[in-house]
């Protein structure tokens, strides 16, 4: 069976692109959705006296920029000890990323339907990123 090993060095540069075309088209995301009223700004994390912290475009970035961080350390780590680590990764991602949709309804209580698959979509476009960048710059050849 061929060897698929990527090149893991080539993630120093897929990580930064990938992280920050993530964050720069889910701020772009945020702030279409705060204009046309999906993203609620009553809707955030409960404080502990009883109010929200409502989700900023700094949430977003920082959540469009760690996974992506993750992802590149995951990636690393299958290429070191699989020997066909962007197939393992591929689904992988497919299955976090499904599973991540949950995510927004269960951390924000009372979540509209709608700012929750706004919020889903920004999941998509992190994975889109990370799988874009990651398959184009790391496959050896």
């Amino acid at each position: 069976m061929k060897d698929l090993k990527i090149n893991s060095s080539a993630l120093l540069k897929a990580a930064p692109l990938a992280a920050l075309t993530a964050a720069i088209i889910n701020v772009i995301l945020f702030f279409v959705g705060s204009a046309a009223g999906i993203m609620d700004s009553s809707i955030g994390m409960p404080k502990p006296d009883g109010g929200v912290d409502p989700i900023t475009v700094l949430p977003v970035v920082v959540a469009s920029i760690i996974p992506v961080i993750l992802a590149a350390g995951v990636l690393a780590l299958l290429n070191r000890f699989s020997a066909n680590p962007l197939r393992i990764f591929g689904i992988l991602s497919l299955v976090l990323v499904v599973l991540s949709f949950s995510n927004p309804f269960l951390a924000f209580p009372n979540l509209p339907v709608g700012m929750g698959i706004w919020l889903n979509l920004m999941h998509v476009v992190v994975a889109g990123s990370v799988w874009y960048f990651f398959s184009r710059y790391t496959k050896k050849g």
